[in-house]
C-alpha cells in the first residue's frame, strides 16, 4: 500500500453544492485509499449530490439524519475510520466548500506520513480575504497563544492530518460543533503534541458565503473553550478579591489585605496542577516554584496598588482589579511554562 493509499480523507458536508462529487473524484484520482463523506443532516434537495459522490469507487458514505454539528460529524467519521478502515495509517479532514485544493490535501497527507505528527494546513490572511475571517483568525490566534503557549498560524483551518495513533483520544474530547476543532488543538498543545504547519493556498469562494459558521454564536463557543483553561485563575481571583475586600474593610492595611487574599493560591495551585495543565511534575518541586511566583506577584501587586492609591489617588478596589487582572495573565503564562511544564522529566 502506497503512502496515499493508506490515508483516508474525511469530508463533513452540510448543504453542499454540486461541486462535491468532482472534489471527491479528484481525491480518489490523487491516490487516496478512501474518502469518507458525511452528510450532516442536509436537506432532501442535496440527495442527488451525495448519491453521485457515493457512486465513486473508494467512497464511504455516512449520514446524520439531523444536523448535529461539525464536531459530532468529525467524531462520527473518526469512529468509522478506526472501526472500519483498520489497515489505514492516517486520516485527513477537509472542508466540503472547495477551500482546500486537492494538491494541498495531498501535501498535508504526505507530511502526516513522513512526520508521524498531526499536521495543519495553514492559510495566509492577506488582501482579498474576507474581513471577518482575517480578524477572527488573528484574534483567536493571539488568545490561543496566550492561553496555551502554542503559537499557531491558523487555528481555524479545517485541513488537518492525523496519524492513526492519536485519533482515539480525540474521540473523548468535548464539543459538538465548531468549538471541537479548537478543543482538539488545545488538547494537542497541552499534551506536548504541537502540530506541524504546512502552508496552503487561501481560497475563498463568493466571500465565503457557503460557510455555515455563525460569527457570533460559534465564536462564543470557541472562546468558551479557551476560557475554560483560564477558569482556575478566575476562581482564584474571586476568592482573592473577596478576602482582600474583607481584610481591607477591617484593617485598612493593603499589605495585610493582600496576604489574606493570597489564600486563594491554594485553590489556584490545586486546579492548575490537576485540571488545567495536567502536569506530572513532583508536588514538592511544583509547590516551591509556585509559591516563589506567588510571592513575586504579591510583591508587585503591593507596590503597584500602594503607588497608584497613594500617589494618584485611585480607588483601592478598582486598583486591585486592574493590577491583578494584568498580573494574572503574566502569572498564568509563567505557570504554564515554568511551574507546571508538560515534560515532568525536565
Amino acid at each position: 500500500m502506497s503512502e496515499l493509499q493508506s490515508i483516508a480523507v474525511l469530508i463533513p458536508a452540510r448543504e453542499p453544492d454540486a461541486s462535491l462529487p468532482l472534489l471527491v473524484q479528484q481525491l480518489v484520482d490523487a491516490g487516496f485509499g478512501a474518502v469518507l463523506v458525511l452528510d450532516d443532516g442536509s436537506s432532501e434537495g442535496c440527495a442527488p449530490i451525495f448519491q453521485a459522490a457515493w457512486q465513486i469507487p473508494g467512497v464511504h458514505m455516512l449520514r446524520h439524519v439531523v444536523n448535529l454539528g461539525k464536531g459530532r460529524a468529525l467524531k462520527t467519521g473518526i469512529n468509522y475510520f478506526l472501526d472500519e478502515l483498520k489497515g489505514f495509517t492516517g486520516l485527513v479532514t477537509a472542508d466540503a466548500d472547495g477551500q482546500h485544493t486537492v494538491n494541498d490535501t495531498v501535501r498535508v497527507a504526505e507530511m502526516t506520513v513522513s512526520s508521524g505528527r498531526v499536521v495543519l494546513g495553514v492559510r495566509e490572511f492577506l488582501e482579498g480575504v474576507p474581513l471577518r475571517s482575517r480578524f477572527g483568525n488573528l484574534l483567536t490566534q493571539k488568545v490561543f497563544g496566550l492561553v496555551t503557549g502554542c503559537l499557531l498560524t491558523d487555528t481555524q483551518t479545517g485541513l488537518r492530518g492525523f496519524p492513526r495513533g492519536v485519533l482515539a483520544e480525540l474521540m473523548l474530547l468535548e464539543g459538538e460543533r465548531y468549538e471541537y476543532e479548537m478543543t482538539v488543538l488545545a488538547h494537542l498543545c497541552r499534551t506536548g503534541k504541537r502540530p506541524v504547519e504546512v502552508p496552503i493556498a487561501t481560497v475563498y469562494i463568493d466571500g465565503n458565503k457557503s460557510s455555515h459558521f455563525d460569527p457570533i454564536r460559534d465564536s462564543m463557543r470557541i472562546y468558551f473553550v479557551l476560557l475554560r483553561f483560564f477558569a482556575s485563575s478566575i476562581v482564584a481571583a474571586g476568592i482573592d478579591f473577596a478576602g482582600f475586600t474583607v481584610a481591607y474593610a477591617l484593617t485598612h492595611n493593603i499589605l495585610t489585605s493582600i496576604i489574606v487574599g493570597r489564600l486563594s493560591s491554594l485553590a489556584n495551585f490545586a486546579l492548575n496542577k490537576g485540571f488545567v495543565f495536567h502536569s506530572g511534575i513532583p508536588l514538592p518541586r511544583a509547590l516551591v516554584r509556585y509559591y516563589l511566583l506567588v510571592t513575586a506577584v504579591a510583591a508587585v501587586s503591593y507596590g503597584a496598588i500602594t503607588g497608584l492609591t497613594e500617589f494618584l489617588g485611585w480607588n483601592v478596589f478598582v486598583t486591585k482589579l486592574v493590577v491583578d487582572t494584568l498580573l494574572s495573565l503574566a502569572s498564568f503564562s509563567i505557570q504554564r511554562t515554568l511551574v507546571f511544564p508538560i515534560d515532568s522529566a525536565e
